[in-house]
């Protein structure tokens, strides 16, 4: 039934030829023009006034939009949110969250929420999400909107053709205006200069040398306590899925999906190359060189093992990692952490195997109770504009950031925090990816120390981010593909890393097990997979 309501309001918006919502009395519930203390009209004049003259105003009258945005299982829209309310005084529209603080599950949010009555006029989620419920007539086609109402977001979508591919549904619609990375460095590797020093070490450059170097700094007290307590390598992601990822490089084999030279879309933990890799990484463990603990570690393994002065090498994020130099110098007297350009992998190759994604599948849409989708596109594309992107990143200025020498600066109050900048600037209100804009990463380098930035540039100069398997691009699946994905691919996915973990522990018996692995695998559905992912990559490189 709720179906057919979507689809005749789909109807009747191309039948009347405009872009306004039409009928249905529920969209007055949903949106309405703002009232309160002070009359439109002094509002929008202070608006107009704060907004650079009127330059970012999406509306012509104050106007409040309902928004669903409950955004990675904690960050859910409310009024308290500093930096919403400031986009209000710039653009003349304010959100009013709809989700509940109550629930902890976004997903699960997301799907009490599409079986509402009605629909909130501005909605956050995943793309296939929004893109299945977009065809079936919940949200609103934007092509149009997109190209008469939003000039920044058309400018993106314009030089970059896969970003617009991978968002356009199956019916050449597209339904999700979609947070955006910049940058794709994200992860890095960084060792401990202090203990190459007490063992007469170099940077290694290799894996025979980082073998050699962690195999020093397991066996000739690197930390100088007369204990063999030393960890070589360790990795502090919170799932298992990667946990592994650098070792696997070293040794030839990417376990993210990937483009092979020949434009094969490929998963390394389902190829013949991934039995010597994991071979190798089992000697390793068994040598002692990679953390015993590697598979139940929490989150807060670098402070543990930095602080204890146990940790030796390790890949994780590189403004975060590199601040440690600041926050250990009295914990840990002489600790020196520097981070060092991957090794060359056992075929030669230098290469990073991880990459921010440049989407992440989050993002908003607009519904089709929405009777304001002009003004709802238009304060959309507000996040994409200098300004916006400001905002989200840096929050309101005089209160969480200060412009010195042209350039946004943090406040004292931001920098000096326990918290992470990103987790507290999300607290009011920015840098949620389902409040799409697009990522600005000039805020990291608040984190970071001298190394951390050398690190950077060096990364960026060598071009080791996606240099031998690059990432698959995001795809926009067909139905039936994204349905065989879901059913099939997290057990596959699943049964992957119990080998992982069991092979890591004793790969006494791989040479034996691997071929029955792979058959498990391939009667589990992963053939199938692989094609719905190459199907969906040729779709999208035209071919």
């Amino acid at each position: 039934m709720k179906q057919k309501r979507w689809l005749a309001s789909v109807l009747c918006l191309v039948m009347a030829g405009s872009l306004c919502a039409c009928g249905g009395g529920g969209a007055a519930a949903s949106s309405s023009e703002a009232g309160g203390e002070t009359t439109a009209a002094t509002a929008a004049a202070e608006t107009a006034e704060l907004a650079e003259g009127g330059k970012y105003s999406c509306s012509d009258t104050p106007l409040t939009l309902t928004a669903h945005i409950h955004w990675n299982d904690t960050i859910v829209l409310n009024d308290s949110m500093i930096i919403p309310k400031e986009a209000a005084r710039f653009t003349n529209i304010t959100l009013k969250g709809v989700a509940s603080e109550m629930d902890t599950d976004s997903a699960q949010a997301f799907n009490l929420m599409i079986t509402g009555k009605t629909l909130p006029d501005l909605v956050g989620g995943q793309r296939t999400d929004i893109n299945k419920y977009g065809v079936e007539g919940a949200f609103i086609p934007l092509n149009d909107l997109i190209e008469e109402y939003a000039p920044d977001i058309k400018a993106i979508l314009d030089e970059n053709p896969d970003i617009k591919g991978a968002i356009t549904a199956e019916d050449g619609n597209i339904y999700q205006i979609p947070f955006i990375y910049e940058s794709q460095i994200s992860e890095a590797w960084f060792i401990r200069q202090d203990w190459l020093d007490a063992v007469g070490m170099e940077v290694p450059t290799t894996v025979d040398e980082l073998h050699d170097v962690l195999t020093a700094f397991v066996e000739n007290d690197a930390n100088g306590n007369g204990v063999k307590d030393e960890i070589g390598f360790f990795m502090r992601q919170s799932s298992l899925d990667n946990r592994m990822t650098p070792l696997l490089a070293l040794f030839g084999v990417s376990d993210y999906w990937h483009v092979d030279d020949d434009g094969t879309v490929s998963i390394g933990t389902y190829s013949q190359e991934y039995k010597e890799a994991i071979k190798n990484i089992s000697q390793w463990y068994a040598e002692g060189l990679i953390d015993p603990e590697i598979f139940t570690r929490d989150s807060n393994v670098r402070e543990m093992l930095f602080s204890e002065n146990n940790g030796g090498v390790t890949h994780d994020w590189v403004a975060s990692t590199s601040g440690y130099n600041k926050s250990m110098a009295e914990t840990v007297p002489g600790f020196h952490l520097v981070g060092m350009l991957p090794p060359a992998d056992i075929n030669g190759d230098q290469w990073e195997a991880s990459s921010r994604d440049r989407l992440t599948g989050s993002g908003w849409a607009i519904s089709v109770d929405n009777e304001h989708p002009e003004e709802s596109m238009k304060y959309m594309n507000f996040w994409f504009t200098e300004a916006g992107r400001r905002l989200s990143t840096y929050g309101v200025e005089g209160v969480t950031y200060n412009m010195v020498d042209g350039k946004p600066v943090y406040t004292d109050d931001i920098l000096n925090s326990t918290e992470a900048i990103n987790g507290q600037i999300m607290k009011m209100g920015g840098m949620i990816e389902d409040i799409a804009y697009l990522h600005d990463d000039s805020y990291e380098s608040f984190a970071m120390d001298e190394e951390g930035s050398k690190l950077m540039e060096a990364y960026k100069e060598s071009g080791v981010v996606g240099k031998k398997y690059p990432k698959v691009p995001a795809l926009s699946f067909t139905t039936e593909e994204n349905d065989l994905i879901v059913s099939k691919y997290p057990a596959c996915r699943s049964y992957m890393l119990e080998q992982l973990q069991k092979w890591t522990f004793d790969g006494t018996n791989i040479d034996s097990e691997f071929d029955g692995y792979m058959q498990t695998l391939s009667d589990m559905g992963m053939d199938e997979i692989v094609q719905a992912y190459q199907n969906a990559y040729d779709r999208l490189i035209g071919k």
